[in-house]
């Protein structure tokens, strides 16, 4: 092969490698780096006609050159240990799909089949490449808390240190050694078979210590929820007694009161009872058919948020005509989804003249719907946009509220939600029971 088909194939190849870096890392895509990764081509690809059986560790090395462009240096590593590895690996496997396409069709490498053979190769490569950059970014925005954790970032970091090693160690030996193109093949499939059974199981097993933390995590979430459903309900209990006691004191006091000749006692203390009659006749926990809710999770956020409400001169309303049991829902993702659509709803009518919430609860056969609603001070043009992370028209720091919602109920496979704002603001969830 000439030397300019072997430049234009390694300057191609780096430029390969530089494309799969810029598609999966969006901080990449300015001017200052196309201009740099195209002096480093060129470089790299003077070094690769000077010292060949080092080409691959050298392109890896001046890659990490464009870490000064990126803030999550951990990420780009990945990505560039991931092109580095994809790309010796397709252009090695990419050779055979290209000499087997010749021998089929029975084509010699002369001068214009040399640069045939190259364009087909390339072909391959290119697009397994692209398919690995698509790949990686479907897994990401699939997996995004994965790809920013640290532990994760450093797990993956290191397997795909060892594969590069373990490459690199190979292929120095099969040059120093005068190995032929065959065995090292086999090597090759050798090596790669040994990474895909220990990655097989380090994903296994990662996965297994995953679901157990994930499981302990929940368990204990539920039981510190248990322990907040039970408090406020022992709260509630000896706000209601203390309420009595206050009132049966009250009573005995103003019986000492009225045998005393004291006019301006008299006065002041009628005022206080006034006040206190008034205070204690609006019972804040009190709920009409609140009874009729017999999943703790929701009675107490119900309870809890509407005393809220309450206390602010808001005006709520509960409806559930009949019994509703245990939701077929987890109780803290019940417990998050009500608590959020619930301040949203006190937040959006807190000052709002005649601003009131309701919450209706709906039984079926098969299904209990769960409406929260509000009452509207102006209308809502864009209800898609709501449930958008940051959009908002509360100011900075606010937008996440609904965002959080979807992101919760969107896994659940026997929950559907939908939003309407026509005369009033409604977020109605449906809970499939088997």
């Amino acid at each position: 092969m000439t030397w300019y088909i072997a430049a234009f194939d390694h300057w191609y190849s780096v430029m390969l490698v530089f494309l799969l870096q810029i598609i999966t890392n969006r901080e990449l895509r300015q001017r200052a780096v196309y201009l740099t990764v195209v002096l480093m081509a060129v470089f790299l690809t003077a070094t690769y006609m000077l010292y060949d059986n080092y080409s691959d560790i050298a392109t890896f090395i001046v890659n990490l050159g464009l870490l000064v462009f990126v803030r999550d240096k951990k990420f780009f590593i990945v990505t560039s240990l991931t092109a580095t590895l994809a790309y010796i690996l397709f252009s090695f496997f990419g050779n055979y799909a290209t000499e087997t396409i010749f021998a089929l069709l029975h084509l010699s490498l002369g001068a214009w089949s040399g640069w045939l053979f190259e364009i087909i190769g390339e072909i391959v490569v290119t697009a397994c490449m692209l398919t690995v950059a698509i790949g990686f970014q479907l897994l990401r925005k699939r997996h995004a808390k994965q790809f920013s954790d640290d532990v994760t970032l450093n797990v993956i970091m290191s397997a795909l240190i060892v594969a590069a090693i373990a490459y690199f160690s190979v292929a120095a030996a099969a040059d120093n050694y005068n190995i032929g193109h065959g065995f090292l093949g086999i090597l090759m499939i050798i090596l790669i078979a040994v990474l895909l059974i220990n990655g097989g199981t380090f994903i296994y097993l990662f996965y297994s210590y995953t679901m157990r933390v994930q499981a302990h995590r929940q368990a204990l979430e539920r039981h510190q929820y248990d322990i907040y459903v039970r408090n406020l309900e022992n709260s509630y209990q000896n706000l209601r007694k203390f309420r009595h006691d206050y009132q049966n004191i009250l009573l005995s006091l103003g019986e000492y009161i009225h045998d005393v000749d004291d006019a301006e006692l008299k006065q002041y203390f009628a005022k206080v009872v006034q006040r206190s009659d008034q205070s204690l006749m609006r019972d804040f926990g009190h709920f009409d058919h609140l009874e009729q809710i017999k999943d703790k999770s929701l009675k107490a956020i119900i309870q809890d948020k509407f005393s809220v409400a309450r206390q602010g001169g808001v005006t709520v309303q509960l409806e559930a005509s009949s019994v509703v049991p245990e939701l077929d829902i987890d109780p803290i993702t019940l417990a998050r989804v009500s608590g959020i659509l619930l301040d949203n709803a006190i937040e959006a009518v807190t000052g709002q003249p005649g601003g009131q919430i309701a919450v209706a609860v709906v039984k079926y056969p098969q299904m209990v719907e769960l409406i929260f609603a509000n009452s509207l001070a102006t209308s809502i043009d864009r209800l898609d946009e709501l449930l958008v992370a940051g959009h908002t028209s509360k100011g900075a720091g606010h937008g996440q509220g609904l965002a959080t919602v979807r992101e919760l109920l969107d896994p659940l496979p026997n929950v559907t939600y939908e939003v309407s704002a026509r005369d009033r603001f409604e977020f109605i969830i449906s809970i499939e029971s088997e």
